[in-house]
């Protein structure tokens, strides 16, 4: 059994769930499964866990899960689904050669914290139906606004292609944000309408798409477990590690709570207000998570209590 996350580069044309697909096909890995889905138009960084990883993801903060994305809006056009994969709702036939102080105007005024309202084609559900799956049936959908953060939105390259008016931006951004709603949100603002033509997720996190694993030595079956592009079960989280004592596995694998007494070391990671900690044996294999309502590592009256106990075998 493999556990870790592998940073895969999917391509475009292909959706999340068919690499995960592929992994199991080729790889013979049942137990594996992605984090932040990445549309069949979109390319660049997927999360795939494997193993216990998988029982990782809802330890990992969400501020540990910010995107960056290198997107390209087409300006005067508008479609069904915000990108180019949907029907045109709209047609611009005025000019759409904005300065760049309009532009920067729009784009900057979608920087901050705010509710965004979803693309009707998304899988967001109502009344337990995908968004998606009502609006290719014809029925009406409206969805509410979102809260999102976007730290910050910056233009690339204005440049026109093929009769097209493009806009290259970068977006760094919460999880959770539609970048194709910030397309169809900028084109708005200007005027004209917009949609999303290209989308690159160049991170996640602390992973990178420059370290991606490539699909195609997915489909070749290269291993990858040793690869830079993939991370083991132990370093998966950024909060804080505890080292304990030999005698303090016992307690750990009967879900007692543990104190100072039972720690033999503290790595806090430049995260010395984590109230989640990793637990590690003396071998330094990551076998629990623990908390403490307590933010500061120092205090000598330290109680930790169990939220997660990471057997040997499991593969539950």
């Amino acid at each position: 059994m493999v556990d870790g996350c592998l940073v895969v580069y999917k391509p475009k044309g292909i959706t999340s769930h068919d690499v995960i697909n592929k992994i199991r096909h080729v790889y013979k890995i049942k137990k594996c499964g992605h984090a932040g889905t990445l549309d069949p138009m979109a390319q660049g960084v997927l999360l795939v866990f494997f193993g216990k990883a998988l029982k990782l993801i809802n330890f990992i903060p969400a501020e540990h899960l910010d995107k960056t994305y290198l997107a390209r809006l087409t300006l005067g056009k508008t479609t069904d689904s915000y990108d180019a994969t949907g029907n045109i709702t709209s047609e611009y036939n005025e000019s759409t050669d904005y300065s760049q102080e309009e532009i920067n105007k729009a784009i900057n005024s979608f920087i901050g914290k705010y509710d965004q309202i979803p693309p009707v084609f998304s899988a967001i559900k109502i009344q337990g139906k995908k968004a998606y799956a009502m609006a290719r049936a014809g029925e009406t959908v409206e969805l509410t606004g979102r809260p999102v953060d976007v730290t910050s939105i910056r233009l690339i390259k204005d440049y026109n292609h093929e009769l097209n008016h493009n806009l290259l931006i970068r977006v760094h951004c919460s999880r959770g944000t539609y970048i194709r709603s910030v397309a169809h949100d900028i084109g708005q603002k200007l005027g004209c309408g917009a949609y999303l033509s290209y989308l690159l997720r160049e991170r996640v996190g602390k992973w990178d798409f420059s370290h991606a694993f490539p699909y195609w030595k997915l489909e070749k079956g290269i291993p990858f477990e040793n690869d830079s592009a993939f991370t083991k079960f132990s370093d998966v989280l950024s909060c804080p590690k505890i080292t304990v004592k030999p005698e303090t596995i016992f307690k750990i694998s009967n879900g007692q709570a543990i104190t100072r007494k039972d720690i033999t070391n503290i790595e806090t990671n430049n995260d010395e207000l984590s109230t989640i900690f990793q637990i590690l044996s003396p071998e330094r294999e990551l076998i629990a998570i623990y908390s403490s309502n307590k933010k500061s590592n120092e205090n000598p009256d330290l109680k930790l209590l169990p939220m997660r106990v990471f057997h040997q075998n499991e593969t539950d």
